[in-house]
């Protein structure tokens, strides 16, 4: 394990009752990587992230996040170091778009004006006005929720961002659009990503390496 690892699996197995999802995964991401994940369903990419994210455990092997093993961090503060995106953005449907942009930083302790100076250095980067800022979640076009949930995840500067197929229920501009805009998000602020995606055009457009899974098992490494 280098120094430079954000993240590390070694003899990684994972079982949902008697049914074995992973087997002996081991694999790392260095810092600025954007790593994406290919492979069938079923085959355990979802499954991987969730493992990164401390949303499930290992069965056994050694996970190690910023260089710690996963079971000495406390879970709030491991995930306080992460951005997570999903399908549309998973807002929280009673938050105002602002609110949900601002989410983690206020967990974080950010004051006010932080949080106003933050999303408004944000803004331009993800292509959105400021009169979305007061609109709830279902006023917003599927993009925009989108761009939302991706500000959310990237406004208290975490290490990693992790995303689970983020684009996949979006037509094709907006995901073209969306698939520009992270690329250029990843330039620009060197964060580390961990992406799963069914999309072969799409991880090669984004990923700095390109894992393909298939039973549970990293098949090749790109």
């Amino acid at each position: 394990m280098s120094l430079e690892n954000m993240i590390y699996f070694n003899q990684v197995n994972f079982s949902y009752g008697s049914h074995q999802v992973l087997y002996d995964l081991s694999f790392s991401v260095d810092r600025g990587e954007f790593i994406c994940l290919t492979g069938k369903s079923g085959c355990g990419k979802s499954t991987l992230l969730r493992l990164i994210n401390g949303l499930l455990d290992r069965q056994d092997g050694d996970i190690r996040i910023l260089g710690k093993k996963i079971g000495q961090w406390e879970i709030h503060e491991l995930r306080r170091k992460m951005g997570y995106v999903l399908q549309e953005g998973a807002l929280f449907p009673h938050l105002t778009a602002y609110q949900n942009m601002c989410y983690v930083m206020k967990l974080n302790k950010a004051s006010s004006q932080q949080c106003e100076n933050r999303i408004s250095e944000l803004l331009p980067l993800v292509n959105l006005e400021r009169d979305v800022l007061n609109k709830f979640p279902d006023k917003l076009s599927g993009g925009q929720r989108q761009r939302v949930g991706i500000v959310r995840a990237i406004a208290h500067n975490p290490e990693m961002v992790l995303m689970d197929e983020p684009f996949s229920a979006l037509d094709s501009h907006t995901r073209k659009s969306l698939q520009d805009l992270v690329k250029n998000i990843h330039q620009k602020l060197n964060t580390t990503f961990v992406m799963v995606t069914h999309d072969k055009e799409e991880a090669n457009l984004l990923a700095t390496r390109v894992i393909r899974m298939a039973e549970g098992q990293i098949k090749t490494l790109i």
